[in-house]
């Protein structure tokens, strides 16, 4: 009876106290910080809130500021993500504008280029484009600015300032801030993640390469870091061993099969076009998953490697189906015509790729193909006039090459950038698009980088960050 009576006092004295002790662990904070960023995860804004609120009022001040900081960036994010994509031009327009403009100046002869690009320009109208989210990315930055370097919460903020940095189109104060933080914390993976998207948007490869090794190092399950390198490396001759290891990693992990897929589309590329190795290279198609061999691609390069297995009747079987249901593929049409020529069959390799250059006139393939069929039927004057477009490509892709170390070494060279977007403009003009995405991600308060950008895509770019603050600080005024 005693020693009931004893557990029952035991266990109602205990009551309280675990009642006590769990009040205690909730109230501290470090359970809070964890708390808070738990809801921000389920999307509990309101109870995030609340808890930076009480972090605050425990005089947590730098805790506080990264909570919050974190939902105005969740809540900026989330606006960025539901904007819907800008219209192809943005306010008024005039029938000269849409004439001069409408097919691209690809398709105007090139004496008539010029006028056509200083007509589009002239007569171009836009609005400039708004970035939603962007009064939210701005008070989260100055809530991550307050947390002091000494703190240790520093490298967390500052990680979390640089994403709203680049998300503000700031991306060179953002790898200053990230070069800090590795400097002083080797580990720390979201900082090597966030300094390898930097030197892609900005399309710098030679700076890219460490934080992707980095990357690896630290998530070595994670599949996108293996991508970039093997992509970074193939062609390279010291990179290429590298990229090979890459794409074999690439094809152990777990992903989803149309990136498993794309991965051994490369792969095989590679082993084929770069090592000769065309059996090796029809293994590791037929390992991609299956739902994708029967893509035109995959068709294509399974073909190209029979062909280098002297199975000459099998490739054309598959290429010939391919361009029963693809007959503009151009692809296709530029490999079946190379079979044609390696048949004597000229005459039947010109009309393919006549017919290829009229929809793809800057394919220099095509054009080399064209004059090898010309010159074998003793058409001079059309070996003339392909000759005659490939030296003007020619010296296009010179300079082009010629540019490619200044934008590989320097991130931060946009003029280099700019000028490799109007070198494409008459060569690629989805080149010349990802070009001034580059040079605009590099500089984007350069004024001709700003208006090339508004002659390309034919809207203006969005604001720069200290334009965005310049008004932000006028309407507060």
């Amino acid at each position: 009876m005693l020693f009931r009576l004893a557990l029952i006092v035991a266990l109602v004295l205990a009551g309280p106290a675990a009642l006590a002790g769990y009040i205690f662990y909730t109230s501290q904070s470090e359970y809070l910080v964890k708390k808070g960023t738990q809801s921000l995860g389920q999307g509990n804004v309101f109870e995030a809130e609340l808890i930076a609120d009480r972090l605050q009022r425990k005089g947590n001040d730098s805790a506080a500021h990264i909570l919050r900081g974190k939902i105005l960036l969740y809540q900026g994010r989330a606006q960025m993500e539901q904007a819907p994509p800008p219209f192809p031009y943005e306010g008024m327009q005039r029938t000269t504008q849409m004439i001069a403009s409408g097919a691209g100046l690809a398709a105007e002869p090139a004496i008539l280029r010029g006028p056509s690009w200083l007509t589009a320009s002239q007569f171009q109208q836009p609005f400039p484009r708004q970035i939603p989210g962007v009064g939210q990315l701005l008070q989260a930055l100055a809530e991550f600015t307050k947390v002091l370097d000494d703190d240790p919460g520093a490298a967390e903020a500052t990680v979390l300032a640089s994403e709203c940095l680049v998300r503000l189109g700031d991306y060179r104060t953002a790898e200053l801030a990230l070069i800090t933080v590795v400097d002083r914390q080797p580990d720390n993976l979201d900082a090597h993640r966030y300094l390898a998207a930097i030197y892609m948007d900005v399309n710098a490869a030679t700076p890219l390469a460490r934080p992707l090794r980095e990357w690896i190092r630290l998530d070595p399950n994670n599949p996108l870091p293996y991508r970039w390198l093997s992509r970074l490396t193939r062609d390279s001759e010291v990179g290429f061993p590298e990229a090979m290891e890459a794409y074999t990693k690439l094809l152990q992990l777990d992903q989803e099969d149309s990136q498993r897929a794309s991965d051994a589309f490369e792969l095989a590329e590679i082993q084929m076009n770069r090592l000769g190795e065309h059996q090796r290279a029809l293994d590791t198609l037929a390992n991609a998953p299956k739902d994708f061999q029967g893509q035109p691609s995959f068709i294509i390069l399974r073909a190209e490697c029979l062909l280098g297995l002297g199975k000459v009747d099998e490739a054309k079987r598959l290429v010939d189906g391919v361009l029963k249901e693809h007959p503009t593929l151009s692809g296709a049409l530029l490999f079946r015509a190379q079979i044609h020529l390696q048949d004597d069959q000229p005459q039947a390799a010109i009309a393919l790729l006549e017919k290829l250059l009229v929809l793809h006139p800057h394919n220099g393939r095509a054009r080399r193909t064209l004059m090898l069929a010309y010159r074998s039927i003793g058409d001079d004057k059309g070996v003339a006039e392909q000759k005659r477009y490939s030296d003007e490509l020619k010296g296009l892709r010179k300079r082009v090459k010629d540019l490619q170390p200044q934008v590989a070494n320097q991130p931060w060279n946009a003029q280099a950038r700019l000028e490799m977007a109007k070198l494409n403009s008459d060569i690629n003009h989805s080149e010349a698009l990802a070009w001034i995405r580059f040079a605009f991600a590099s500089n984007p308060e350069d004024p001709e980088v700003r208006r090339t950008w508004t002659q390309l895509f034919g809207y203006r770019p969005p604001l720069f960050l200290r334009e965005f603050q310049r008004r932000r600080q006028a309407r507060t005024n």
